[in-house]
């Protein structure tokens, strides 16, 4: 029978994968056998304060990280007091391996060496704590206003990998697992982040994910201002809408970040097209402006009302069929072309200059090449 205590048990094993460790690890570094953490973990057993004092001193966090009954308590427990960056992606923890974990902490050790040596500036020019709303327009509302930081509004952006550099923002590309897109860690010193893209997804996949982290960090520092979680809005409690996760705002801030609603109006009538003149030519080519993939670029039109809804269900199942033959692959004409890694190899030519800090820089070179980081071309 489970204690009422279970939450404890299960922010305990959370925190246990969340660094990668087995059952064992974790016993064997709080002086304690398997079978009764095993236990506790499945909230069969509450544990003795001793056993709370020793799992949070092994986990390295308070003992208020295990009393969180609520996951998302847990989350805002952990970024307290936190001094170097850390992982903030909601949806790949689960999935998160010890190998991927040391790739991060070695390109962002390595990446911090290289801004120390060549003296360049770690924080973001851009602010990462912008109040909104906890809506879908308040998402819309925070994209406008961070492209606005950016100095690009309602513009077309043709490398976003190159506007995020531009704002100070450490964005990495390197190949991954299969299963991830990406992940993002927030450096709360320098109020920056690191955003990494795996190298084995399309451009437009890359750049979605891209402006998911983004808004995920942006969702993550509000939340620790505001010392609460996002959670849905009132009209939504009471409605049958889907609640408004962190998950689901951060894609929003995504899409709309990508394809803000001015820039797509101005666009499609600065062209003239009107609702019945799209055709799946005509779409590959508007929305590669855009850099999304063709079922988004789809979605956002029929939102804003530009394409006669008459046209929608042949357009889709073309789409749908053409994914399903390249495994969600965007057509190659379409695809977009991205700069990989221009600020972090610029750091590494540039720190090579430097007479003291050459020797280092080599070796923080080695260390990105047999870490596969892509190479600016």
């Amino acid at each position: 029978m489970k204690t009422k205590l279970g939450f404890i048990g299960r922010n305990i094993r959370y925190l246990r994968r969340e660094r990668g460790w087995t059952l064992a690890v974790l016993a064997s570094r709080a002086g304690m056998s398997e079978v009764p953490l095993g236990r506790i973990e499945r909230g069969v057993n509450a544990p003795s304060a001793a056993a709370i004092y020793s799992l949070a001193k092994a986990l390295d966090v308070s003992v208020d990280n295990l009393f969180a009954e609520e996951h998302e308590t847990l989350r805002l427990h952990r970024f307290e007091d936190k001094k170097t960056p850390f992982l903030i992606t909601p949806d790949v923890e689960d999935i998160f391996s010890p190998q991927l974990k040391s790739m991060a902490k070695d390109i962002i050790e390595g990446f911090q060496a290289l801004e120390d040596i060549c003296a360049a500036q770690k924080r973001a020019r851009i602010p990462l704590f912008v109040p909104f709303d906890t809506n879908e327009h308040g998402m819309e509302i925070l994209s406008l206003t961070v492209r606005r930081y950016m100095g690009v509004e309602y513009g077309i952006v043709f490398d976003y990998f190159e506007l995020f550099e531009s704002q100070g923002f450490r964005v990495i590309a390197v190949p991954m697992p299969k299963a991830l897109d990406g992940f993002s860690y927030y450096d709360p010193v320098n109020q920056n982040a690191f955003f990494f893209l795996n190298t084995k997804k399309n451009p437009e996949r890359q750049l979605f994910r891209l402006a998911y982290e983004l808004g995920s960090i942006l969702i993550m520092t509000a939340a620790i201002q505001r010392n609460e979680t996002l959670v849905e809005n009132a009209d939504q409690k009471s409605s049958n809408k889907k609640p408004f996760t962190a998950n689901r705002a951060a894609r929003r801030f995504a899409a709309t970040f990508l394809m803000p609603s001015g820039a797509v109006i101005d666009t499609v009538r600065q062209l003239g097209i009107q609702k019945k003149q799209w055709s799946y030519e005509l779409l590959l080519r508007i929305k590669h402006r855009f850099g999304v993939s063709t079922e988004a670029f789809l979605y956002r039109l029929d939102e804003l009302g530009l394409i006669h809804p008459s046209l929608l269900k042949s357009l889709k199942q073309k789409i749908t069929d053409h994914y399903k033959k390249t495994d969600y692959g965007e057509p190659d004409f379409s695809r977009r072309l991205l700069t990989p890694n221009g600020r972090l190899w610029d750091l590494v030519l540039t720190g090579k200059e430097f007479k003291e800090g050459r020797k280092e820089v080599l070796e923080i070179e080695k260390l990105f090449e047999k870490r596969k980081v892509v190479k600016k071309s």
